[in-house]
């Protein structure tokens, strides 16, 4: 039987390491950071999933994979190994770049990816005080009102329209696209539209599927553009499946699915992916995708067609 090495403890890892261990098969997690959860720990309600998961699979903390002249290696303090084809990718999102994001001038200290203030608030540190959070998710919202608990002044500069569901007070909102960086040494004002907001640090929450290994399968949010926890989940779940399932049915898309156009006829479980929503046609039968992706189940045929339907 086939042992897996799942590169990170996120709750897409996690979610599939858990099932593959439940399935049968020896499976080891390997995470960079000394903790689990990824992004997704600061999400209200993880916590239980994410203990869970935790208590029932192997993790192995401060291990890293890298890439060199195109062979996947694992690494950790004292050693090395080659990862083989059984190496399933599930690494989050990645967080994009200033240059990206059309954000230009200085480049002073206090530009924080995601992550990295996610990394300082586990270790009881700040970024700064006075924090300007640019994100288009859910995320954002959330790194916001734990900032805004410790004392820091909040900003969250929101680039579209977003449905935070309540889940922050007192937090500064301004509508709009941050452009530019003032500062020496430090964060000193950042323009936002066409007006400076004075700030000490700017946090970039803005974050796009991301597999750095790329002969890889992929799991989560490396590969699906979601900011639903649930769907991470289930895409680990899906995944499970596929590597047991034997009999084959093969999928004709014009939108992205996972896990792929071809999928376990045992599970028949997919995830469509539409950005922003809207309505897909499976062979005859019509669904609504909310938010960016639906987890679908696919009717037992041979063939699948999924066409997306023009508003």
């Amino acid at each position: 039987m086939a042992s897996y090495t799942i590169i990170g403890a996120g709750i897409a890892g996690l979610s599939l390491a858990f099932e593959l261990a439940r399935l049968g098969f020896s499976v080891r997690v390997i995470e960079h950071r000394d903790y689990a959860g990824g992004i997704n720990s600061i999400y209200p309600g993880m916590g239980e999933f994410i203990g869970s998961a935790v208590r029932s699979v192997d993790i192995e903390y401060g291990n890293s994979a890298v890439s060199i002249n195109d062979t996947y290696y694992e690494v950790w303090k004292n050693g090395y190994r080659e990862l083989d084809n059984n190496a399933i990718v599930a690494t989050g999102f990645r967080t994009m770049t200033p240059p990206e994001l059309g954000i230009y001038g200085d480049r002073p200290a206090g530009i924080y990816p995601f992550h990295a203030v996610l990394d300082l608030l586990r270790y009881g540190l700040l970024p700064g005080r006075n924090i300007v959070i640019y994100g288009d998710n859910i995320y954002a919202a959330l790194l916001g009102k734990s900032l805004l608990e410790k004392g820091c002044s909040v900003t969250l500069v929101l680039p579209n329209k977003l449905d935070l569901g309540g889940a922050i007070k007192d937090v500064r909102v301004l509508r709009g696209r941050v452009k530019y960086v003032k500062g020496l040494g430090r964060v000193e004002r950042v323009l936002v539209n066409e007006e400076w907001v004075n700030a000490d640090t700017l946090v970039i929450s803005m974050f796009k599927p991301y597999n750095p290994f790329p002969r890889l399968r992929a799991v989560g949010q490396a590969v699906i553009e979601t900011y639903d926890p649930g769907i991470v989940i289930e895409s680990g779940r899906i995944l499970a499946g596929e590597l047991v399932g034997n009999e084959h049915m093969l999928i004709d898309s014009d939108v992205p699915v996972f896990p792929g156009n071809r999928v376990s006829r045992d599970s028949r479980r997919v995830i469509v992916m539409l950005k922003g929503g809207g309505r897909v046609l499976i062979n005859d039968k019509e669904y609504v995708i909310t938010g960016d992706a639906e987890v679908i189940e696919l009717p037992d045929t041979d063939k699948v067609v999924i066409r997306r339907v023009m508003q």
